[in-house]
């Protein structure tokens, strides 16, 4: 177990390393493009395509990140209304189960566009378009194992009740402020 998790730390460093990296390249090129446009009255023909590549791996490996850090949207109104904290774990444990198979069920055909689109290049950049299409089932590997690392922790937390909601923490301030009046 201890090994998982040193593996996980890598991979979770890993994932905010590629992020930084894609998103700073994002505002170098977008930068370097628009000085190069208005200032100097060139144009980078390469620099959107470029931008665009970047922002597809940039969504896919953020998405795991988000996964890890359970930052996904969710309706927590509904969860804070759960008293009972068994309840609220499972439904906490079941509802990110069927993230879990939604991943599972679209994985096949992400592995099905990487291979159909193998021959085609991109119009700017000489790269083919499986690359960029790769993004798609690495990032439903990362988001995968951004679950088995987060479930259990979080439906411990659910468990627990060591995670406030946000009903929660409103709940808290109006008392809060009705103590101090």
């Amino acid at each position: 177990m201890q090994l998982f998790f040193k593996i996980d730390k890598i991979i979770d460093r890993l994932q905010e390393f590629v992020c930084f990296v894609l998103f700073m390249g994002m505002v170098v090129v977008g930068g370097v493009s628009v000085f190069s446009r208005f200032i100097l009255n060139l144009s980078i023909t390469w620099a959107e395509e470029a931008i665009r590549f970047m922002c597809i791996w940039l969504t896919f490996v953020g998405a795991a990140l988000t996964v890890r850090k359970d930052g996904h949207v969710s309706i927590d109104i509904f969860v804070s209304m759960i008293k009972n904290n068994k309840a609220r774990a499972i439904y906490y444990c079941i509802s990110r189960l069927i993230g879990v198979a939604f991943l599972l069920s679209i994985f096949p055909a992400s592995i099905e566009l990487v291979q159909r689109t193998g021959n085609s290049m991109a119009a700017a950049i000489p790269i083919s378009w499986k690359w960029i299409y790769l993004a798609v089932p690495v990032g439903i590997v990362n988001m995968l194992w951004a679950y088995i690392s987060a479930i259990p922790k979080y439906t411990k937390a659910q468990y627990e009740n060591k995670e406030e909601t946000l009903l929660d923490e409103l709940k808290a301030e109006r008392i809060e402020g009705e103590v101090e009046e």
